[in-house]
């Protein structure tokens, strides 16, 4: 169990006294290591920087060296400019069994079908997911929306202002990944690339919504509860 006690101390307590600047690389990587273990809340680059009294640039060379080491139990997932570790996929079994995690409910085709829509393209909407899966999508988001696998990340400014979801920090640790740019490319079909095929069968919906009408507090679309 990890002792948050050491934790207690202000941002300010962490900035070594203004001298992290001189950090030997090995240490700096160390200390980075440490605040991502203690953190309640996956921090961004910037706050480990102003945390550290370091330039972000450093925190990323930092960063980059954490997430070389393969042979630790975790890996350092990113989340747009968020980091988080989490533990290594190769060892998810081992890792379910004991936390008792084996019989914990498995996704469903559908809501598969929809969080790689999603994972692929977005942000998207509820009708863009619809135009592709050709069916009503408003309980699987629900459910994704409710294991913390996708959040509504801005409103479209169309009519109606309909809530446009991407994928979270749970995504990625379900699925092993570091960030999305590890996302498997994706496949054709005639020939045809599979994410061209997916912005086609969007462009539909995209085609029944004004981009030009500004956004109202009293939109009817509304997120999953």
């Amino acid at each position: 169990m990890i002792d948050r006690s050491a934790n207690a101390g202000s941002a300010d307590q962490l900035a070594l006294d203004g001298t992290s600047e001189t950090l030997p690389v090995a240490e700096l990587v160390a200390l980075i290591e440490a605040l991502l273990l203690v953190a309640l809340e996956p921090p961004t680059v910037a706050e480990l920087a102003v945390a550290v009294a370091v330039t972000p640039d450093r925190i990323e060379e930092a960063v980059t060296t954490l997430a070389s080491h393969v042979d630790r139990g975790w890996i350092v997932q990113r989340h747009g400019d968020h980091l988080h570790l989490a533990t290594a996929p190769r060892f998810a079994r081992q890792i379910s069994a004991f936390l008792g995690l084996e019989r914990e409910g498995k996704l469903s085709s559908a809501a598969l079908e929809t969080l790689a829509i999603i994972a692929y393209q977005q942000p998207v909407t509820r009708s863009e997911i619809e135009a592709v899966r050709g069916v009503d999508s408003s309980g699987v988001l629900a459910t994704l929306h409710g294991r913390e696998l996708i959040e509504p990340v801005s409103r479209l400014a169309a009519i109606g202002n309909p809530f446009q979801y991407g994928t979270t920090v749970g995504f990625l640790r379900l699925f092993g990944l570091s960030s999305l740019a590890d996302l498997p490319p994706l496949g054709s079909l005639d020939g045809t690339d599979g994410r061209s095929l997916l912005e086609l069968a969007m462009f539909g919906a995209e085609s029944h919504t004004s981009p030009t009408v500004a956004p109202s507090s009293g939109a009817s679309d509304e997120a999953p509860k």
